[in-house]
């Protein structure tokens, strides 16, 4: 899968198999770390985005990539637009991209070993507008597709 379509494309099978309708990603590791070693870079591996500010929202119809404004040339020199829209992580940031953007009933599923308990709770609160809800995976799908990922330093 060296593809950035095929590796969104199977991470959607992969959540449809797993009972969820979408993914939410942060770009950190189980530390909450902002310097990650190769293994960690999830982000890069499925969007292509190798800034160190990075939210992805996977949904059965769209993605989008959240930056803040230090990376605006970057996320466009680096990111298929067709693949993922870029809102701005402070400006329009995942809870609110969602509110707007979320089908009714919507299954988020989330890596609980890389979001903060605020994170969630702002994300549950805007898929309960819809009906959704948020969904723990584990093992992270991203993580399972990744198979050439680099070992732990």
């Amino acid at each position: 899968m060296d593809d950035i379509g095929d590796r969104l494309d199977a991470l959607r099978r992969a959540l449809r198999e797993a009972g969820v309708d979408g993914f939410v990603l942060a770009r950190t590791d189980m530390y909450g770390s902002e310097y990650l070693p190769a293994g960690e870079e999830r982000v890069a591996w499925l969007t292509g985005f190798t800034g160190s500010a990075a939210r992805v929202v996977v949904l059965p119809e769209t993605a989008a990539l959240f930056t803040d404004g230090r990376y605006t040339l970057q996320v466009r020199a680096e990111v298929d637009g067709a693949r993922f829209e870029t809102p701005h992580l402070i400006h329009q940031p995942p809870a609110t991209w969602l509110r707007a953007n979320a089908p009714a009933g919507l299954k988020l599923g989330y890596d609980p070993f890389l979001h903060l308990r605020a994170e969630l709770d702002r994300l549950e609160k805007a898929l309960a507008v819809h009906g959704g809800e948020l969904v723990p995976l584990s093992p992270n799908p991203v993580d399972a597709l990744w198979r050439e990922r680099p070992p732990p330093p």
